[in-house]
């Protein structure tokens, strides 16, 4: 069952995150030695990483022991407006006095065959019966029910591989992702929603049964957590 958290507004369900961040962290650096953190794009994470830049967040991170990954990257160069590590960046890595332990961006610059080999090679460092199991894969939720860049029918939602390069149509371009697999084998998976204009898609993945037609309804993680963090204005039945 799927955990909930509701906040009166962005910024205090942000906050929220933020401090269970770093529990998680603190756990997994005291039993396995790093914290293991698969970033999200969009404009909901980026009031996270803009606030985990500032004190007392900053000081209270232990990014020297932090790996960050990417849930998923538009297949546009580093320095592109659209790439999610490019914004992460900006907003957040440029502002630590010393950089995480490892950050494992896309490799855009390469072949879609070798970024997705060099990205099978990173993850194989979390290897964990037969699949990578990351700490925390953070999430977002499109208006179609899309969740990282598993968009509604598309064949990368049965792909047994751990990442994919897939067509967006609706967006008229490439992108990469971590598959099912790999967000599902993960000790924390969090969604984080906020807005009025997601209270439908919110009340519809949370009421359906798994659907390759609402591709957030497949997030079931097998052994590990699944959060839900809402502000109010998201949240079904709100007023």
């Amino acid at each position: 069952m799927a955990i909930l958290h509701v906040q009166p507004a962005p910024s205090e369900e942000v906050a929220e995150l933020a401090d269970l961040l770093i529990t998680w962290a603190t756990d997994a650096i005291q039993v396995r030695g790093r914290f293991t953190w698969a970033l999200s794009g969009g404009s909901t994470p980026q009031q996270l990483y803009d606030l985990l830049g500032e004190e007392p967040w900053l000081s209270r991170f232990p990014w020297a022991s932090t790996d960050l990954y990417w849930g998923d990257e538009r297949d546009v160069p580093p320095t592109h407006s659209d790439s999610n590590f490019g914004a992460a960046n900006r907003i957040l890595l440029r502002r630590l006095p010393k950089p995480p332990h490892a950050v494992h961006r896309w490799i855009t610059e390469y072949q879609p065959a070798a970024a997705l080999a060099d990205y099978r090679t990173k993850l194989y460092a979390c290897l964990q019966n037969g699949l990578p199991q990351l700490d925390l894969v953070l999430l977002g939720i499109g208006p179609e029910g899309h969740t990282a860049s598993l968009f509604p029918d598309a064949p990368a939602l049965d792909s047994q591989d751990w990442v994919a390069h897939v067509w967006v149509d609706v967006h008229r371009s490439w992108r990469y992702t971590m598959t099912l697999p790999t967000i599902n084998h993960a000790r924390h998976v969090a969604l984080l929603v906020t807005g009025q204009d997601k209270r439908a898609v919110v009340d519809t993945i949370r009421r359906s049964p798994p659907s390759a037609h609402w591709p957030a309804t497949l997030v079931r993680p097998t052994d590990g957590e699944l959060h839900w963090f809402l502000d109010e204005a998201a949240l079904p039945g709100a007023v």
